[in-house]
């Protein structure tokens, strides 16, 4: 079944309640909250919040509100608020590159919510410590991608690989991709991992109070216990923190599972032109529903409403079969 083909067997109903009931999955950006230490702070403790999938808007915006504390003389450390499943691999890697340059300036402090698996844990790797609540789930270190496939090369472009590909040479990429991101989790906590390097490549995942025993973390703690020891390890007296969003103001993407690869949805009623393959992608597969159960509830959601007089046309008429719940075991595997 073809990303596509599976989007497509969705009414436009059915596909507004799967993109809402996704947006609950991936998890919702709130409205920044800020702290005070005393009515008249001198330093500022700057929570940036990383939330949804990793994309290059994300990237974006990460990158620039990093650069900007770092320039701003004001702040004295850095808390990342992270929730995320990870994403596209050029923007994981831009991301832990913004992070690793402002950790080289100030204390730099990762507070794990729900998830930052994948690509998200490249992301905040550079950070001093990592703070996770007792249900987080933190690691996935590795690459998701489909088998490559050749094809024969088309007569007419100037080289022989213009068009078609080389199965060979996509399974080097594929391979360079995942040793690069095992040799940079290694080159940043290969000291504090609890097991040699092989099974940190297993792309394993694991609960904040595991994590913490094996070394994927470092402390369990709240956000507020993660700002309260960024403030200290900055020897910040009196201080405030200020909360900054990233993403792009239009929001992210939904992700979504499918029997071949995980794509990415960037509109609440798509078109073929709004859904996007992620041919490679540092992503856990458990953080990402499939499309199967996204159908499942979101026919058991308007069976709901059918049921309480709310027809698809506003009538108040039943309209559509009853439809089995998801199976809750279905998640996936870590990759």
């Amino acid at each position: 079944m073809s990303p596509n083909d599976s989007l497509g067997s969705l009414t436009a109903r059915q596909r507004l309640v799967a993109v809402v009931l996704v947006a609950a999955v991936i998890g919702a950006v709130f409205a920044p909250v800020a702290y005070s230490a005393t009515n008249e702070p001198s330093d500022t403790v700057a929570v940036v919040e990383i939330e949804g999938p990793v994309n290059a808007a994300l990237a974006d915006d990460v990158e620039s509100e990093l650069a900007e504390i770092r320039s701003n003389e004001s702040v004295g450390a850095v808390v990342l608020k992270i929730d995320t499943p990870g994403g596209a691999p050029a923007a994981s890697e831009r991301m832990y590159k913004a992070v690793q340059r402002t950790s080289e300036q100030m204390p730099v402090i990762a507070s794990v919510q729900a998830t930052s698996a994948s690509g998200g844990y490249y992301a905040m790797a550079p950070a001093d410590r990592i703070y996770v609540l007792p249900t987080s789930v933190v690691g996935s270190i590795g690459l998701n991608a489909p088998a490559p496939q050749s094809s024969p090369p088309v007569a007419g472009p100037s080289g022989p690989d213009k068009v078609g590909s080389n199965e060979i040479e996509s399974w080097a990429r594929q391979q360079t991709l995942a040793d690069t991101f095992i040799n940079a989790m290694m080159a940043e906590r290969g000291d504090r991992f609890e097991m040699p390097r092989e099974d940190v490549a297993n792309a394993d995942v694991y609960l904040g109070t595991v994590a913490v025993q094996n070394g994927f973390a470092d402390e369990i703690g709240s956000l507020n216990e993660a700002i309260h020891a960024a403030a200290t390890e900055a020897e910040l007296g009196e201080y405030r923190v200020d909360t900054r969003e990233t993403g792009p103001d239009e929001g992210l993407p939904f992700l979504i599972r499918t029997d071949e690869q995980v794509v990415a949805i960037h509109a609440n009623d798509p078109g073929y032109g709004d859904v996007e393959p992620m041919g490679m992608a540092y992503v856990h597969l458990g953080s990402v529903p499939h499309v199967d159960t996204v159908e499942r509830f979101s026919g058991s959601e308007l069976e709901t409403a059918d049921a309480a007089g709310v027809g698809s046309d506003g009538s108040g008429q039943s309209g559509g079969s009853a439809t089995p719940s998801a199976d809750p075991s279905a998640g996936g595997e870590a990759s």
